[in-house]
């Protein structure tokens, strides 16, 4: 997971970051363990029911993390309708938030793909998780991590509406077509007090986003 890091190097409070694609059960363990080793509060939303503890155990270990504190700085949550999610968002999760927190999102788009749903509503759904979503991050790291839709799903675009929370997006290779990742980078936001920065220090080139079209 070396180039997990490498990824995740300008993740801090205020920015957001979109892993899309494939292996995301590794990359959240991983992701959650690289939070815990910086000393942030892990908080993990799992919308996809991608989350496994076991591997996060393991992620710790790699980096000489107890298991105990991996499993006792990681939050979870579960939604498994788009309603669950907007609610936990609104009414659970903020009195779990702290300033300086990693949350992860698994599968932000996910449940909207639902068509027992009106897509009206989840369009107006989404939208509130996209307020909420950016609202988190003015004192958190958001990092976003989307499967691949399935083949037969008529893309909603939904992607377009997430864009203004994501300040990095990573397309991340599957066992399919075997890409690479690649990053690419929105201009910087504008620094945060030392005790809230917990990553590396990342200065990237300003350039256009190209969002994901999810």
């Amino acid at each position: 997971m070396k180039a997990l890091s490498r990824y995740l190097a300008p993740l801090q409070p205020g920015r957001g970051v979109l892993l899309w694609g494939g292996h995301l059960r590794a990359l959240a363990a991983a992701a959650a363990a690289w939070g815990v080793a910086r000393r942030a509060p892990v908080l993990v939303v799992d919308a996809a029911n991608r989350f496994d503890p076991y591997r996060l155990v393991r992620e710790a270990g790699a980096r000489n993390l107890s298991p105990q504190e991996a499993l006792t700085r990681v939050r979870v949550a579960r939604a498994f309708t788009s309603h669950q999610l907007v609610r936990l968002l609104t009414e659970t999760f903020p009195a779990k938030l702290s300033p300086g927190s990693l949350v992860l999102v698994l599968g932000p788009v996910s449940l909207f793909y639902d068509e027992q749903v009106p897509l009206c509503e989840r369009r107006r759904l989404f939208r509130d998780l996209v307020r909420l979503l950016s609202r988190i991050k003015t004192q958190s790291a958001v990092l976003l991590l989307q499967p691949l839709l399935p083949r037969a799903a008529a893309n909603q675009h939904f992607g377009r509406l997430l864009a203004p929370v994501i300040d990095y997006f990573v397309e991340v290779g599957s066992r399919e077509n075997h890409r690479p990742a690649t990053r690419r980078a929105t201009p910087a936001v504008s620094g945060r007090p030392p005790d809230q920065v917990w990553g590396e220090r990342h200065d990237a080139a300003p350039c256009q986003p190209q969002k994901g079209d999810l």
